[in-house]
């Protein structure tokens, strides 16, 4: 089944497989000069759909992502943004590595937080590859 384009600005494209529940979301380097406001609203536009649509799986394609989260931020992804998607019924994310090294290890950080205050969450993979990600993303 093909996916349906549902997200897209500068910053991502989206597409959606109804039939696999599986949301991707490419990030693209325009993300290096987007504001904190700016990634707030994508992210919580993200969240929103989860929600609306039911998504049980997210593949965050973030190889060209380029944003650095900052510990306050990251703050806030664990907390309000982490809670969207717990109760939006996300049930696995598998994020594809950044290309570049400090985005990655804000990405990894913000990960890291929101699975701390995950009690029944979701689970959460990283990979370097966008089809073992999403074979783990289908399985059980």
């Amino acid at each position: 089944m093909a996916t349906n384009p549902i997200l897209s600005n500068r910053f991502i494209e989206g597409h959606f497989d109804q039939g696999k529940s599986l949301l991707t979301v490419h990030w693209f380097p325009t993300t290096y000069d987007m504001e904190v406001n700016e990634y707030k609203e994508v992210v919580l536009e993200i969240a929103d759909l989860i929600k609306e649509k039911r998504i049980q799986r997210w593949m965050g394609y973030s190889k060209d992502y380029a944003f650095v989260i900052t510990p306050e931020m990251q703050e806030w992804i664990s907390g309000e943004f982490n809670q969207k998607l717990i109760a939006g019924g996300l049930k696995k994310m598998a994020i594809i590595i950044p290309a570049d090294y400090i985005a990655n290890l804000s990405v990894q950080q913000a990960v890291g937080e929101m699975e701390k205050q995950q009690e029944e969450g979701y689970e959460t993979r990283y990979f370097d590859n966008p089809e073992k990600a999403e074979s783990w993303l289908l399985e059980g």
